[in-house]
Parts: structure tokens; sequence; C-alpha cells
């Protein structure tokens, strides 16, 4: 039975005795193995159908575009109204896509266009949901345990991702690809009411003022928080390395298979090896976040695991292509990533402004869905006209090469969390 945080004091409350973080990390948790099932499907269908590698682009592109131009109304959405009444509306809308997709699928066949619009609405509604998530998640766990908190969760995606990507491909051989679709379309729906459940955050309009409430004033929300970001330096620093890793991070991460059965000489079981050390190595490195006071230091936490650390072990593995050294060097890429990242998203709800986090955190996922076309692309050329080796050999000298120009400022170096001194009753 869960504990009800009026039982004991609220810091001593076991998180998996809260109510409110079981059925939010529940819903995660569900609807993370129902997306990764229909990546999986979806991207099969469109390729056994058309045999296009074009068409697979064009289904990345729609969904990265959809991004790109929901990011920041989706930061600005969740700044204004009920965060939980938004989580719910983004699953069922996106429960609504798919099952939609599914019935055209079954009673006409392929059609391109359908699959793209579908993955356009999915694709908008996850930036909404996404910054909603960030934002709730505080409420429900209180500052002492939000950094295990989203240690739980970020572990508990990449394992979903994972067992996801496994049982899509089960589920393609067994019994055809379209039942992966229908079970995201159903993940989703059970994630909407287990968020249903959850209590109501406070809607941030009735703090701003009325000059701010109709479609003008919209924007003009959104511009402040572009404004917020260009007047701190140090989280505008720490956006702009993200930028730059993350472009590293993606252009090798997609030819990942290359190198699998390139350099290594694998097969589909090494390639699957190295996704599943990857995944391993996230798990862990967001789980040690809570358990090591990271927050204490998080720019030297951001700047040195994702920044050196990272370009250095990816050099490595360019130089040293054996598959056991490959497998431990791509493990603790993985740890290094998720280790900062966790460090990074729970530094930014502790310390960003309340009223404007939604805000943040949608500039930060425009950033990072920006990026992933362009270091595709990048990559791709690369690989073309010098081989995975020295694609990855470049990476890593550039990737080291900038997190070390990143620590020479000082005001990311510097950012660090203090969590405020305990009342004491009768003090």
């Amino acid at each position: 039975m869960l504990a009800s945080a009026t039982e004991r004091p609220e810091g001593e409350v076991p998180l998996l005795q809260r109510r409110g973080f079981v059925l939010l990390f529940s819903a995660g948790l569900v609807s993370g193995v129902g997306f990764a099932v229909a990546e999986i499907c979806l991207v099969w269908i469109i390729f056994a159908t058309t045999h296009s590698a074009w068409d697979i682009a064009l289904y990345g592109l729609s969904g990265a575009l959809a991004a790109v131009a929901f990011s920041l109304v989706g930061g600005a959405l969740t700044d204004r109204y009920d965060r939980r009444r938004l989580m719910i509306l983004s699953d069922y809308v996106r429960s609504a896509a798919i099952a939609a997709l599914l019935v055209i699928l079954w009673e006409w066949g392929f059609v391109l266009a359908a699959v793209l619009a579908s993955n356009v609405v999915f694709a908008a509604f996850a930036t909404i949901f996404g910054p909603a998530e960030q934002t709730y998640l505080p409420t429900v766990v209180g500052e002492e345990k939000l950094a295990q908190a989203n240690g739980w969760v970020s572990s508990s995606r990449s394992a979903a991702l994972f067992v996801g990507s496994a049982l899509g491909g089960a589920l393609i051989v067994a019994v055809g690809p379209l039942l992966g679709l229908l079970l995201d379309a159903g993940t989703l729906a059970v994630s909407g009411s287990l968020i249903f459940l959850l209590p109501a955050s406070p809607p941030r309009v009735a703090s701003l003022p009325r000059l701010v409430r109709g479609v003008r004033g919209f924007l003009t929300e959104i511009g402040g928080g572009i404004d917020w970001l260009a007047s701190n330096l140090a989280w505008l620093e720490l956006t702009v390395s993200a930028g730059f890793f993350n472009f590293f991070s993606a252009m090798t991460n997609t030819f990942l298979v290359v190198f699998a059965s390139v350099l290594l000489h694998g097969n589909a079981l090494v390639f699957g090896s190295l996704l599943a050390a990857i995944v391993a190595g996230q798990g862990t490195g967001a789980l040690l976040v809570g358990r090591s006071g990271a927050l204490r230091y998080a720019g030297w936490a951001w700047l040195l695991p994702y920044g050196v650390v990272s370009g250095l072990l990816l050099l490595a593995l360019a130089l040293v292509p054996v598959w056991p050294f490959a497998l431990a060097m791509i493990a603790l890429l993985g740890l290094a990533q998720g280790f900062s990242g966790t460090t990074w998203l729970t530094a930014a709800q502790l310390m960003v402004p309340k009223e404007i986090q939604g805000r943040y955190f949608g500039i930060d996922s425009l950033g990072s869905w920006m990026i992933i076309p362009l270091a595709q692309i990048a990559g791709g050329v690369l690989v073309g006209s010098v081989g995975i080796g020295t694609t990855y050999l470049i990476a890593g000298i550039t990737w080291t090469l900038t997190g070390v120009l990143f620590i020479l400022p000082s005001s990311l170096r510097r950012l660090r969390y203090r969590a405020p001194n305990p009342v004491v009753p009768g003090a």
C-alpha cells in the first residue's frame, strides 16, 4: 500500500511510496515502451512497402520539423495552463493520431501522406507533453528527492526504449507490424488515464499581466523566455554548449550501425550489443546524480562528462575498433551522457524560475530538434567521403576541443545549486 506524505515528514517518504510519482513514473514507462514498439514498426512498414530510404528520411524530417515548429509554443502553453491537463491532452491526441493511422493502413493499405501527417501530430503534441512533465515532476517529489526522481525516470525510459525496440522486432516477425501501432495507441491512452489521477497544477495565467493573454501576448511570452535566457549567461552558455555536444552525439550515434558492421566486422548481434550498452550506461549515469551530489557542481558535472570525457571516449572508440573495447567505451559514453543530462534537468527544475520553466524547456527542445537533422547530414557527408573510422576520429577530436573551449568561460563552470537551509521549528 502506498504511504501518504502526511504519515511521515515529506523528505522521508520513499519515491516509490509517493502516489504522484508512481503514477507519473508508470505513465512514462508504459507510453515509452509503446512508442519504441511503434517507431520500429512504422520504419519497417515504410521501408518494406516502398524500399525507399528517402521515404524513411521524410518520416524523420516530418517529426523534426513539427517539433521545431511547436517547441516554443509547447513551452509557453506549459507556463500558462494546468500542466496535468496538457499532459492528458497530449497523450489522448497522440493516441488518437496513431489509432487513426492504424485504421487507414488496415482499410486502405500504405498511404505515405497519412503516415507523415500522423507523425506531425505526434511530434507536435510531444513538444507540449515534454515541458509539462518536466515542470510538473518537482511538484510531486519535492526538491530533496528531485535528482533521485529524475534518475529513476531517465533510467526507466532508457530501459523502455530497449525493451520496446526488441518487442517491436519480435512483433514484426511473429504477427506483423500493425499490432505495434495498436499497442502504442493503447499505452498512450493508459498513460493519459494514469495522469488523470494526478492532482491539478495551478495555471500561471493569474500571475501574468493582462496584456499577455491574447495571441499577440502569447508571442510576447515566448519572447520573454528568450530574453530571460539571453540575460542569464551561465544558462545561455549551457544551451549553446548543448547544441554542439548534441551535434556530435547525433552525428555519431546515427551511424553506429555502420561502425559496428564496417569497423567491427559485426552482425546484428554486435550492433544490438552496442545499443544495449548505451542504454545501460545512460540508465546507470542517471541514477548516479542523486548519490553523487552533482548539483553542488552542476556546471562541471555538465561540461566534463558530456564535453571533454565524451569526446575522449569517442576518440578511443575510433582508434581501437575492437568489439570488447568498443562495448566498454560505448557503455561509458552512455554513462557520461546520462549523468550530465540528468544533472542539467534537475538543476534547471530547481534553479530556473518556476514561471518561466516551460518556455526554457521549450527553447532547449527547439535547439535539440534543430540540431539532429544537421548532424545527420554532416555525418552522412563525412562517412560517404572519408569513411566511418575517420568520421569518428574527427568527431572525437572536435568534441573534445569544444568541451575544453566551453570550460574556459567562468559563468557555466560556476553554475551550482545550493539547497536552502531547512527551517527549524521554534528557531
